[in-house]
């Protein structure tokens, strides 16, 4: 062997020494002091040895060793010392673009694991903590081809549906009948103006017939409001004047009404004056029905009837009543019956308070007073004392079964006992 070939293979021999020696000490470092952090993942997405560690997107360590475990990867970090990381911190997988190289990103907690002056806790060197899963390639592709795929079936039913003729022909005369439909909007509104331009003068004169109207309504609700003062509130007089008030305010309502969209298409000042008058007395004399018919609204009617057996005679009574309060409190009771051939009236005034009732006048045909107490909200208590040639005494309760139905219990002549009679049966108020 020959120099030249001893000098090539001593410096081929160096050489691959010194290529093992730099494979030997990669990662290796002249200050490798540090402590070791654990994070697991279901997969790593190619993350190896070496890799950086980034917290908050500052380089703090590298990737130190990569364990397969049965459950998946265990990725163990070299921290450098004075990298603190607090607890609850979030471990995952980032890259450097989309094919570029991997390395473990840790991001701050979402809150402060500390409260002002207490200390933030850190990870503890050696402690094994779960990772989040990277988002990888395959499973954006994944996600992309469910998307493609959902948005391929809308174009279809899409083309399903504009695809039938007949959907294409009513599309198209929707669309055309919506532009005949403006045209005659225009055309419509531009007739509406020349008509009111044109007929300015019938729209003067019906303005001055609307404002003697008013007038006139103004004058007779001043009218029936003087006559109502000193009329009382019963009668076919009260329910005539309550029509009438009504019906004034329902005219003028209406009269209101018309000027408002009169008013909207006059152009002439005059028309404009005369119609704000003539609103001006048409809602004058609406509010003075409204002011009367208030008066008259304390008129109240109710009234009932009943059919009662007589268990002592064996007979059947049959009544009726009406009663029309007037002042609040005040009312008068209006009623008769009829057991057989007898036949028997009632006709009383009196007076309501919270403890009853207080009636006197005639009852059943005869001079006497009554009361009545309401005992809660479903029993009522009468006492009737009448006749003062023959003192009779009847008591009477009703009991309320429905809104506008009682059952009814009575006996008359309570205090005769050979003259007592018992009736008991069903009353229907309206």
């Amino acid at each position: 062997m020959n120099n030249e070939v001893k000098v090539g293979a001593a410096t081929l021999a160096g050489f691959l020494l010194l290529a093992f020696m730099l494979f030997q000490l990669k990662g290796f470092t002249f200050n490798d002091s540090g402590y070791l952090l654990g994070a697991k993942f279901n997969q790593v997405n190619g993350l190896r040895v070496g890799h950086n560690v980034r917290y908050a997107g500052v380089d703090v360590g590298t990737v130190q060793n990569i364990d397969i475990t049965p459950r998946g990867v265990s990725v163990w970090l070299k921290m450098r010392n004075g990298a603190h990381i607090p607890e609850k911190s979030r471990f995952t997988i980032g890259s450097e673009g989309l094919m570029g190289e991997k390395y473990v990103s840790i991001f701050p907690p979402d809150e402060a694991s500390g409260v002002e002056g207490v200390p933030v806790s850190f990870l503890q060197p050696g402690v094994l903590v779960q990772g989040e899963d990277p988002q990888g390639i395959e499973q954006m592709m994944h996600s992309f081809n469910n998307v493609l795929a959902d948005t391929q079936r809308l174009v279809n039913s899409l083309n399903e549906v504009l695809g039938d003729e007949k959907v294409r022909v009513a599309l198209k005369e929707t669309a055309l009948n919506a532009r005949e439909m403006t045209a005659n909007l225009v055309t419509l509104s531009a007739t509406l103006a020349q008509l009111a331009q044109n007929n300015q003068q019938d729209i003067n004169t019906m303005v001055g017939n609307f404002r003697l109207m008013s007038e006139s309504l103004r004058d007779v609700a001043r009218r029936t409001d003087g006559m109502l003062n000193g009329l009382d509130n019963n009668g076919q007089t009260v329910a005539d004047i309550r029509e009438t008030m009504k019906n004034i305010r329902t005219a003028s309502e209406r009269i209101d009404k018309s000027l408002a969209a009169l008013e909207r298409i006059a152009v002439d000042p005059e028309t404009s004056k005369n119609i704000r008058e003539t609103l001006k007395n048409t809602r004058e004399a609406s509010a003075k029905a409204n002011q009367i018919l208030g008066k008259i609204s304390n008129v109240k009617v109710d009234g009932g009837a009943e059919v009662l057996y007589n268990s002592t005679a064996g007979k059947y009574r049959t009544s009726a009543d009406l009663r029309v309060g007037g002042n609040p409190g005040t009312f008068a009771l209006i009623g008769g019956s009829n057991e057989g051939d007898s036949s028997k009236l009632n006709l009383q005034i009196g007076h309501r308070d919270e403890h009853g009732a207080q009636r006197a006048g005639i009852i059943d045909s005869k001079p006497g007073v009554g009361f009545d107490s309401q005992l809660g909200d479903r029993l009522q208590m009468s006492l009737d004392v009448y006749d003062p040639n023959d003192v009779r005494v009847k008591l009477r309760a009703q009991l309320k079964v429905a809104p506008d139905v009682q059952l009814v219990g009575e006996a008359d002549g309570i205090n005769k006992r050979d003259e007592r009679n018992n009736y008991f049966g069903i009353r229907r108020s309206f």
